[in-house]
């Protein structure tokens, strides 16, 4: 298996959260912290093409996503700024560009075959709906039923699971093959490493990232992708070079394209092929 950059991007917003649709279309949710401003941005991950970029709602801050369905965002506001609550139902189509729906009266639970389960807040009690994800239209009313309610949930999460992903976990070389170990271990070995190596392995390719220590109170983030038939490094990418604090989850794998996210604003993708 070989790995060949395929794509760059970077903002001057920080990269709050990624997300891909079931079409390949990856999701960019970009935040400005000090002017209090939202973006989201859109490519075509087989092409590496532009969708969209910086699309911002009504809403400029106070905004985020609940879900990413076929080629549908749910979006939600929150109940109150800083507070963890959420309101409201948005449905922005990727492909018109566009919004489709919006809802005020219900909050989000899940999706599951086509409807959005939802809830509307009474003081003392829920009520439950389902909606049509693609009109916004009631389907069903299901009452205070709980039991319904986390039964269905159980069946959506199950669903959901995706066996497109890969993600890193941390390095224990006592339960890996010896290979693995040789590699990692050789590779750090001089390094002063703080926090956990977080690795993952693909075909022939072993991936993983690390932060040493350069000097007092700075480290560097650095991702490497070994070889194992080769025994040798295909690939070193710095990640972060100078930050004061271990911060996990600096890449992942979607089929067959690597994500290495870059500073706090860019974004690296490799294809595996």
């Amino acid at each position: 298996m070989n790995i060949k950059k395929h794509f760059l991007y970077k903002s001057k917003y920080q990269i709050w959260r990624l997300l891909i649709s079931e079409t390949d279309k990856l999701i960019i949710e970009l935040r400005d912290i000090n002017n209090k401003e939202v973006f989201f941005s859109c490519y075509n991950l087989d092409k590496g093409k532009k969708v969209f970029e910086s699309l911002q709602l009504e809403e400029k801050y106070w905004i985020g996503i609940e879900a990413l369905y076929k080629d549908i965002i749910i979006f939600h506001k929150y109940a109150k700024p800083d507070m963890p609550g959420h309101k409201e139902l948005i449905a922005f189509d990727l492909i018109d560009q566009n919004v489709k729906w919006i809802n005020s009266d219900y909050s989000f639970l899940f999706i599951y075959n086509d409807k959005v389960y939802c809830y509307m807040q009474s003081f003392e009690s829920r009520s439950f709906y389902s909606i049509n994800y693609c009109t916004g239209l009631i389907e069903e009313e299901l009452g205070e039923d709980f039991e319904k309610i986390n039964q269905l949930r159980i069946v959506a999460d199950k669903a959901s699971q995706n066996g497109n992903y890969l993600f890193a976990e941390k390095f224990e070389a006592a339960n890996l093959d010896s290979n693995i170990q040789e590699a990692i271990n050789n590779t750090i070995s001089n390094l002063e490493i703080v926090g956990d190596v977080e690795y993952t392995s693909c075909g022939n390719l072993l991936l993983f990232s690390f932060h040493s220590k350069i000097f007092s109170g700075s480290l560097v983030n650095k991702f490497i992708a070994y070889d194992l038939s080769r025994q040798k490094i295909v690939l070193t990418e710095i990640l972060n070079a100078g930050t004061n604090a271990f911060v996990p989850d600096s890449f992942f794998i979607y089929k067959n394209y690597l994500l290495l996210l870059k500073e706090k604003n860019g974004l690296i993708v490799y294809k595996m092929e």
